[in-house]
């Protein structure tokens, strides 16, 4: 038996192959539901010092913000954190129960998008690194005290990753009804 290539077989064949290696290509985790769409997804566990920064062992808990819908304004917003596969602490913004936002400068080209919300005496900050800036931090407070504090890691698309939705920190309000815009009440690094 002869196997006779043409062009056409050739771009079937490498057709296939894309199709099944990109589909092969684990999706970052998250723990938004079908429904929704992912603002941020990120590793919450221990970091290791690296030459390019710093990178998540990738087992710990997992941080995610979800929206209910790809563009903003957005109706609902998510919160959700624990292992992957186990949310153990969630909270939900809703017009009536509103998260807060803030795009802070922290030095010159390196700055923060924070949303943070209160829940009973405890205060939970996300921060997604801007300009210069690489990751993603969760700082809680209790009271004036900082009781916890995690960071991603640098690396996008591994230790952390944004969108596909997104919020818009830079208008003079919120396009939300889920947000309002307030400065934050702690100092955040």
């Amino acid at each position: 038996m002869t196997l006779v290539l043409t062009c056409q077989s050739i771009r079937s064949a490498l057709a296939v192959f894309l199709t099944i290696s990109s589909n092969a290509i684990a999706a970052f985790p998250s723990h938004c539901s079908a429904d929704q769409y992912a603002i941020v997804d990120s590793w919450m566990g221990d970091v290791d010092a690296t030459n390019g920064g710093w990178r998540n062992t990738r087992n710990g808990k997992f941080l995610s913000l979800c929206a209910n819908r790809k563009t903003e304004p957005f109706t609902k917003v998510t919160y959700r954190y624990g292992f992957l596969g186990q949310v153990e602490f969630e909270a939900v913004a809703t017009p009536g129960a509103q998260f807060k936002i803030a795009s802070l400068e922290l030095v010159p080209r390196v700055g923060m998008d924070v949303v943070f919300f209160k829940k009973g005496n405890h205060t939970y900050y996300v921060s997604v690194a801007t300009g210069q800036g690489h990751g993603v931090g969760l700082d809680v407070f209790r009271g004036s005290k900082r009781v916890a504090s995690h960071f991603s890691g640098n690396d996008e698309g591994r230790d952390y990753q944004l969108g596909p939705a997104e919020i818009d920190f830079m208008a003079h309000r919120s396009r939300s009804s889920v947000f309002i815009l307030e400065k934050p009440k702690h100092v955040l690094q």
